[in-house]
């Protein structure tokens, strides 16, 4: 039987829909419960996100001059905001990606929903890759998303300006030295949806990590993702998902994308930064119903609880040739899945490896065979290949 080729995005469950019904404003549900009831934010704050990742409101207001920060859960998904009522946000709101460090050497965390920076090197041994399906490469590489980093060495493009499901941006890579840089994380993920309206006056920003000093420093973290889904949308301020910079100002990683929904943008005055990285539509979804799923399930024998991150290290002597076991679902009976196994150590340059999941009428699961990196810590993720 002839089987059909199943195509999707470079990112894990990110469907590339070529078309979609478009919501309608009438009777829109934004999904929340309204369990946080009408919350005024008044002073600047940092929330840890639920483990989900959503906050249920009945209304939202967040006061000019105070900034909003996000604490990742420990499944790093975006933050969704979603509320019965108005969202009124007169200050920042911010999932930025965190610069990478020599002191202490670590790569920087990407803001919630995005990737971290690649681990700087230490004398002899050399730095990673950022991680994402855009990751720069190691030694400065610039992490990608919506739009390429300006300059090379950098990572690819990838993901849908429909931006269904959320998806964060792309950490830089580290550098080398004793110790060297690391890379700069890439911008979270952060969606605003009400059932009513969302006003803007403030800023939403979700931009890749950057230097703050010169020279050297690790690659720049890709900008984030911003999306709103309203009836209608009001207001002059601004959404920023630029890519960060890698020498405090200078070369910069891609940038990230931006997706409006909405019926009524008649008061919509929004200065979007940069203007290349939106979309703008009528598709009133915040959630898809039965999204398609790429998951680990198990690496070297060790088994990956539901959406935890895959992270594993091979002690010396150990046969390096192991089996990464993948699950796929809600994806058409009958078709071909293509997926890609991206190994990524802390030190030195990540390794892919290609198969494809014929689907069943459930679940399937696969054995996908890789050569891991011996005594060196890695993650390990699946997504499809661009």
């Amino acid at each position: 039987m002839q089987t059909k080729r199943f195509r999707l995005s470079a990112m894990t469950g990110l469907v590339i829909l070529a078309t979609a019904a478009e919501g309608r404003a009438q009777g829109f549900d934004s999904g929340s419960d309204g369990s946080l009831g009408d919350v005024t934010i008044s002073a600047n704050t940092n929330l840890a996100l639920p483990d989900d990742g959503v906050f249920h409101y009945q209304k939202l207001t967040v006061n000019a001059g105070v900034t909003v920060n996000y604490t990742p859960n420990a499944l790093n998904t975006p933050v969704f905001i979603l509320s019965q009522d108005d969202v009124t946000i007169a200050g920042t709101l911010n999932v930025d990606g965190v610069a990478g460090t020599s002191n202490p050497p670590v790569g920087g965390r990407g803001g919630p929903g995005g990737f971290a920076g690649g681990t700087p090197g230490f004398g002899a041994i050399g730095p990673g890759a950022g991680h994402g399906p855009g990751a720069g490469p190691a030694g400065n590489g610039r992490g990608s998303y919506g739009g390429l980093a300006i300059s090379t060495p950098r990572g690819s493009t990838y993901g849908s300006g429909l931006l269904v499901p959320m998806l964060g941006g792309s950490g830089g890579g580290g550098t080398a030295g004793t110790p060297g840089d690391g890379g700069h994380g890439g911008g979270g993920a952060i969606l605003l949806a009400s059932n009513t309206r969302i006003i803007v006056s403030g800023s939403i920003v979700a931009r890749g990590g950057h230097a703050t000093t010169c020279c050297p420093a690790g690659g720049a973290g890709s900008g984030g993702a911003i999306r709103f889904v309203s009836p209608v949308l009001q207001g002059s301020g601004t959404l920023n998902v630029n890519g960060g910079s890698d020498n405090a100002g200078g070369t910069r990683g891609g940038h990230g994308r931006i997706r409006i929904d909405t019926i009524d943008r008649s008061a919509m005055t929004y200065t979007f930064t940069p203007l290349t990285a939106v979309a703008i539509g009528t598709f009133l979804k915040v959630f898809l119903d039965n999204p398609p799923k790429l998951e680990i399930i198990e690496v070297a024998g060790e088994v990956i609880p539901p959406g935890a991150p895959a992270t594993v290290i091979l002690p010396f002597g150990s046969d390096p040739n192991q089996i990464v076991r993948v699950r796929a679902a809600n994806f058409p009976d009958g078709t071909t899945v293509p997926i890609r196994v991206t190994l990524t150590p802390d030190s030195g340059a990540p390794s892919t490896f290609d198969a494809d999941i014929l689907m069943g009428m459930a679940p399937t699961e696969m054995d996908v065979n890789v050569a891991l990196p011996i005594n060196n810590t890695t993650r390990v993720h699946v997504w499809t290949p661009p």
